[in-house]
């Protein structure tokens, strides 16, 4: 299994969600102790495989980025609590390849 070193947070924009999943992400890893991972956010337009190792996005533009390795879907992007089970779900997977839903 590749190690996560990347979390990328993207959006439509670029700009406004995908930058307060960025902060809540990084308040996550923060929580949990967690040292060593970049988190970034940037807009569907930009978005590259290369560019990340995880990759958190809302509902509505899953179906668009489908097709990379491993995806956190979030169906309420402000959900702290959301957000940490399946950060946790997808830090413990073992599997190159995943989508948590």
């Amino acid at each position: 299994m590749k190690e996560i070193k990347r979390i990328m947070c993207c959006c439509g924009g670029g700009m406004g969600s995908s930058f307060m999943v960025r902060l809540n992400v990084q308040k996550y890893l923060k929580q949990k102790g967690i040292t060593g991972i970049e988190v970034e956010h940037v807009s569907l337009g930009e978005l590259s495989a290369q560019q990340f190792d995880l990759l958190v996005v809302a509902r509505d533009i899953v179906y668009q980025v489908r097709d990379y390795p491993r995806i956190v879907e979030l169906f309420k992007i402000m959900d702290m609590k959301e957000l940490t089970e399946k950060m946790d779900k997808a830090l413990a997977c073992e599997d190159d390849e995943y989508h948590i839903k």
